[in-house]
């Protein structure tokens, strides 16, 4: 799902700082617990589930599975670039290392594009949980109120230049995470409806037959979105070279783990039958009702409150993220230069008020024409083709990259075997995603995002006939969510001076990488 500091806040410099990076200052456990805390798997488990079961129904397991597999695959292939360009990066790092400039522009709008359709998909989904919720228990208030009372909180706390803590959110992931793995393994031991079962990964299950359980692969993927945040700690692992492709790939086993195990305990909780099946698609808040019931009422009130912690967490570091990018976009003219200001604490106020308020008025204004949890549903898979897209490019970088580069290291498996299985694995995917034919709008989004890739394409070639300089800055700027969610968790760090504002691209190579002096936020 990406990013989660959770709970806790503490104050902190804001963009105008840039906070330097402690070199060597964290080992593999920490690496992968603070990229497992970007992914929000509470929140990614609990939303996943909600539109995943209308369509793979009692596969739902097998679809976690198999987006498990496809992201172990693409775990892989990040892992042999950050082998090779340990430093704090990104897919732009690497694709323009790659590629050059113009794939790296590319890459930053996909990359950006898929971060901001998530902004207003969290404030729909979170309104409609907590309202639905609490109609459940005979209590009626508009999803609307929650949604807006959500990115009001979630801005203000941005304009005062408040940012989450570090070690409270780890600590609010392992709560969350925990909550969540007694309530699946209460329902496991339980034998949920009928039993414990292996058919829930079979693909004859599928609710909507093979189709449908690719389809919700793609679901699934969108739940892992953040797993190669460990990509953008090289500059604070001790030996990166060796922690962060490994952190990487346990980062995504640990959570798909998790993700399986609490789709199985769901899936069998409600049952297997047609008639179970339907009840789980069309049930309101599945994972209310089956704490309720397995847990006697009691587990109900912790996973709610770990699924509604989570949630604002998310919101909190996505508004963080996305004002810092409006803000050096600002600084580098790439926006109006108001967008470049910031406030007396150092936050910026004007990126931070525009990026909320953009979230609110789509969330609210398509939410209630469409419903918040179809338009939630949407951008969730129109958000994960875009991913899918960066995916399949750093995949069959790898194979030119490592050729170009690092011949003598050249490997026919690690470095041909293992993106063509990535590549492949993500074209079935889409295969079925296109056939048979989707019904709309999903349909729409595969030509949509199609036509941004081809656009982007074209503004990369204009761009860099008159201002290559400009393209360079834009997709860096573009692609730096990744590195903002993590500047986004608060660390402790000297506090440079205010003549770091405006000077946060200095540090970086042509390729985007960082140096080892500044975390470029």
């Amino acid at each position: 799902m990406s990013s989660h500091p959770h709970r806790a806040v503490a104050e902190s410099p804001g963009p105008g700082a840039g906070q330097n990076l402690e070199s060597q200052a964290i080992g593999l456990p920490a690496v992968v617990a603070q990229s497992a805390a970007l992914i929000a798997p509470a929140a990614g488990s609990v939303a996943g589930l909600a539109f995943i079961v209308g369509y793979s129904g009692a596969a739902t397991p097998l679809a976690f599975l198999i987006g498990l597999l496809v992201c172990v695959c693409i775990a892989l292939v990040i892992g042999e670039y950050a082998k090779r360009l340990p430093s704090a990066g990104s897919f732009y790092t690497y694709l323009t290392r790659t590629f050059g400039p113009k794939t790296g522009f590319v890459t930053g709008v996909l990359l950006f594009g898929a971060y901001m359709l998530l902004f207003p998909f969290q404030l729909d989904f979170f309104g409609n949980f907590v309202s639905t919720l609490l109609a459940s228990s005979g209590v009626h208030i508009s999803w609307v109120v929650f949604s807006a009372a959500l990115i009001v909180l979630s801005t203000t706390l941005g304009v005062l230049g408040v940012k989450p803590s570090l070690r409270t959110g780890l600590i609010g992931l392992g709560i969350e995470m925990t909550i969540l793995t007694i309530f699946a393994l209460v329902i496991i031991v339980r034998g949920g409806a009928s039993g414990n079962t292996l058919q829930v990964f079979n693909p004859s299950v599928s609710l909507k037959g093979y189709g449908g359980l690719l389809t919700a692969v793609v679901y699934t993927i969108f739940a892992f979105v953040g797993f190669e945040s460990a990509s953008t700690l090289g500059d604070e692992a001790r030996n990166p070279r060796r922690t962060i492709p490994r952190a990487v790939l346990l980062t995504t086993l640990i959570v798909g783990i998790f993700y399986v195990i609490v789709s199985y305990a769901v899936a069998i909780g409600y049952g297997t039958t047609a008639a179970q099946v339907n009840g789980l698609a069309t049930a309101a808040t599945p994972f209310n009702t089956l704490a309720d019931h397995y847990g006697n009422g009691v587990l109900s009130v912790f996973v709610n409150l770990a699924v509604i912690s989570s949630f604002t967490a998310l919101n909190i570091v996505t508004v963080i993220a996305v004002s810092r990018i409006f803000w050096k976009m600002g600084q580098d003219r790439l926006l109006p230069e108001v967008f470049g200001r910031v406030n007396r604490r150092q936050s910026p106020h004007v990126a931070c008020l525009s990026a909320g308020g953009l979230a609110l008025v789509a969330s609210i204004g398509f939410g209630l024409k469409y419903t918040p949890l179809a338009f939630a549903s949407w951008l969730s898979y129109f958000a994960t083709l875009f991913f899918i897209a960066a995916y399949l490019l750093i995949s069959g970088g790898l194979i030119r990259f490592v050729w170009r580069d690092y011949r003598s290291e050249f490997s026919w498996i690690r470095h041909v075997a293992l993106p063509v299985i990535s590549i492949a694995a993500m074209i079935w995917v889409l295969y079925g995603n296109v056939h048979p034919y989707p019904p709309a709008p999903l349909r729409w989004f595969i030509f949509a995002t199609i036509g941004v890739i081809i656009v982007s394409i074209a503004i990369a070639f204009w761009i860099e006939s008159r201002r290559p300089d400009a393209m360079l800055r834009a997709g860096r700027l573009l692609a730096d969510m990744e590195i903002e969610e993590e500047a986004a968790l608060a660390r402790p760090g000297p506090r440079p001076s205010s003549g770091d504002a405006g000077r946060h691209s200095a540090g970086r190579d042509r390729g985007g990488r960082h140096g080892s002096g500044g975390s470029g936020g």
